[in-house]
């Protein structure tokens, strides 16, 4: 990811409020996690696993917080079941912010995630948007970030191969 990309990212989160941000480091997003971890407005927390950043998320979110979780696109795979479980039952409005991979443009063939993130999201009723062009990811994070507080559920931002690189 370009760093100038990676703020895109930074600014979208802060249009969006967001003041705390869970996830673990990805090769698709260490820009922004990097910029994340000097950043003065977010607090981070860098997490063991993607299912730990979710209860750290949620945790933030009962906290005060205005909460995002940094996924990577297998990460999701490891965070289902929490992010199912707490979606269904305590309605926690949490932004979850993905690097997309497996979708048309990659430039590296991630079949596996193309068949598991949309559907893995909507078997979780967690909405989302595909951003496909760098000038969207400022709007659509503040976009879906207000939708998750409005609607006091997770909704995700996908950011694909044409938005990353």
């Amino acid at each position: 990811m370009k760093p100038e990309k990676a703020q895109l990212v930074i600014q979208g989160l802060k249009a969006a409020g967001i003041d705390f941000a869970a996830g673990v480091p990805d090769a698709q997003f260490i820009e922004v996690y990097k910029m994340l971890a000097e950043d003065r407005d977010i607090h981070y927390v860098g997490a063991a696993n993607e299912a730990e950043a979710v209860g750290i998320g949620f945790g933030a979110w009962f906290g005060g917080k205005k909460p995002a979780l940094m996924l990577a696109t297998s990460g999701l795979l490891v965070a289902t079941y929490h992010l199912a479980r707490i979606n269904l039952l305590h309605e926690v409005p949490v932004l979850v912010v993905i690097p997309y991979r497996g979708d048309i443009g990659d430039p590296r063939w991630m079949g596996l995630y193309k068949k598991t993130t949309e559907p893995g999201l909507n078997a979780m009723d967690i909405p989302y948007r595909i951003v496909s062009r760098p000038e969207d990811i400022v709007r659509t994070i503040k976009d879906c970030n207000e939708s998750a507080r409005a609607w006091l559920k997770p909704v995700a931002v996908l950011l694909n191969e044409e938005a990353l690189w």
